[in-house]
This record gives structure tokens, C-alpha cells and sequence, in this order.
């Protein structure tokens, strides 16, 4: 495989990536700021969102970006890694704080908030980014 092909096919998946975190923030962390929304759960939003707006941001106005530009010269795109790397504490964050986070909608009343959420909007899954 090519170098070209290399970055591509890198730059598509993170394209793909930022549209799956686009659609958690969308779906799922704007849900948690609804007014609607039963205060215990709002209580616990910063532990409900994780981080999530920040990787999205992270990815789409920084590293797709970084990626973007060394189209021309897809031999450099090591480059973006290594400019970014301390910028890659938000996955370490990110999957730091998960499993609490997994332990948490388990319990109630947050698995039957996010139950009632799935079944009123099915077209949306709230942490397929997470799976």
C-alpha cells in the first residue's frame, strides 16, 4: 500500500470518527443540557458526558486539520502526531473515566432515563461512540 493510500485512507477514518463524535455531542451531551432533563440526571452530567465535546473539538478543529494539511506531502502527516501528542491526554481522559461512567447508567435512574431516550428517539444511539 501506498503512502498516498496510507493517508487516505487515515484521513477518512478520522473524517468518520469526527462525524461519530459529532452526532454523541448532538445526541447525547446536548440532551443532558435539555431543561426537561430530571435534575439527579443533569447532577451528574460532567460524569454522564465525560469528555466527549473535548475530543470532538480536539479532532475536528485540530487534528483533521493537522491531517488536511499535509495533503500535499502525505510523507510528513507523522508530523500532526507528534506536534499533537500531549493533546492526546483527552483519549487517556476519555477512557480513564469510562467505566464509572458505564457503572453509573447501569444504575437507576439514569438506565431508565437513557432507556426511555432510546426508545423516543431510536434513530439515535447515545454512545455509539463509547462501544
Amino acid at each position: 500500500m501506498s503512502n498516498i493510500q496510507v493517508y487516505h485512507d487515515l484521513l477518512r477514518s478520522e473524517e468518520e470518527f469526527v462525524a461519530e463524535l459529532r452526532t454523541c455531542v448532538d445526541n447525547y451531551v446536548r440532551l443532558l443540557d435539555d431543561i426537561n432533563v430530571p435534575p439527579e440526571i443533569v447532577a451528574n452530567k460532567e460524569k454522564l458526558a465525560l469528555n466527549v465535546t473535548e475530543l470532538y473539538n480536539f479532532h475536528a478543529n485540530v487534528m483533521l486539520k493537522g491531517l488536511n494539511y499535509y495533503s500535499d506531502d502525505p510523507g510528513k502527516v507523522g508530523q500532526t502526531f507528534v506536534r499533537l501528542e500531549r493533546d492526546f491526554d483527552h483519549h487517556v481522559q476519555f477512557f480513564k473515566d469510562l467505566p464509572a461512567t458505564i457503572e453509573l447508567l447501569e444504575q437507576q435512574p439514569y438506565k431508565s432515563f437513557f432507556q426511555v431516550c432510546i426508545a423516543v428517539f431510536p434513530q439515535h444511539v447515545l454512545l455509539s461512540s463509547a462501544e
